[in-house]
């Protein structure tokens, strides 16, 4: 028996673009079942109405609010027009780079929903509308980290938004790294404060963050370092000595291995 034909993957974002925002388009209203080529699609929705399936869970659309698609989800939507909304299109490295833990801490908790019904409009248009015609990286990053921390204020208590896809372990393993002032480079080290083993403890971050937990824990540790690098007089080797490597090689050896760059090519 033939294979059926195999999923669209959709990409709409070019390949020198980290971050783009644009107006919906209505012609857009009705979509077949496709995923991204791997980037986080946010679609802010003011005026609609429909559904939007997402590997296979179905919601109602009452606006506002904001649909929430993972780069490895497969969905579709039926839409009303006339629809009033923006597109946000964000790849794993404008986060990634980013210094602000606060970014990277939002994306978590607005990634464990499908769906995030809103209780007002507020001015997301205006702040969205900003961000399309914005090509500074910091004030892209202002102006995104406001949108994302007003979304998760103006979340709707009194329409059920119990669509999280929230794993407690993987939320407490985010809470800690954002909490501490000091990154462990030890998976077991995080296991045991949740009490779990590491093996278990993988198996949840790459379920809802595709990344290993050592990869998690590398994500705050190499922006850490990119601060000390940064901001500080420091040398390499007490930068090193600061986030808890034995010496000044295998830093730069795991700096480069995520960063693409040795400490010293980065500071410079």
């Amino acid at each position: 028996m033939e294979l059926s034909k195999a999923i669209d993957v959709k990409n709409k974002l070019d390949n020198h673009r980290l971050i783009k925002v644009v107006e919906f388009d209505p012609s857009k209203n009705n979509t077949k079942p496709h995923r991204h080529n791997g980037y986080l699609e946010l679609v802010y929705l003011s005026q609609t109405s429909g559904k939007h399936v997402i590997d296979g869970r179905e919601y109602s659309i009452k606006t506002p609010c904001l649909l929430i698609i993972r780069k490895d989800n497969v969905h579709n939507w039926e839409l009303v027009n006339p629809i009033d909304g923006y597109v946000i299109l964000v790849k794993d490295k404008f986060v990634l780079d980013s210094l602000d833990l606060e970014i990277s801490r939002l994306i978590n908790q607005i990634c464990q929903y499908d769906i995030l019904y809103l209780s007002a409009q507020y001015n997301f248009k205006s702040i969205l509308r900003l961000l399309g015609q914005e090509d500074n990286r910091i004030v892209q990053e202002g102006l995104f980290k406001a949108f994302l921390a007003k979304i998760l204020e103006n979340k709707n208590l009194s329409i059920d938004n119990t669509n999280s896809l929230t794993n407690s372990l993987y939320d407490q393993l985010c809470g800690i790294l954002n909490q501490e002032m000091r990154v462990v480079n030890h998976v077991a080290y995080y296991a045991s404060i949740l009490h779990t083993t590491p093996q278990n403890l993988n198996t949840v971050c790459k379920k809802y963050a595709n990344l290993t937990a050592s990869d998690l824990i590398a994500v705050y540790i190499i922006k850490e370092a990119k601060r000390l690098l940064i901001y500080t007089s420091n040398s390499v080797s007490e930068i090193a000595f600061a986030l808890g490597f034995s010496d000044k090689s295998n830093f730069s050896k795991y700096f480069k291995r995520y960063v693409g760059l040795t400490p010293t090519e980065f500071k410079k």
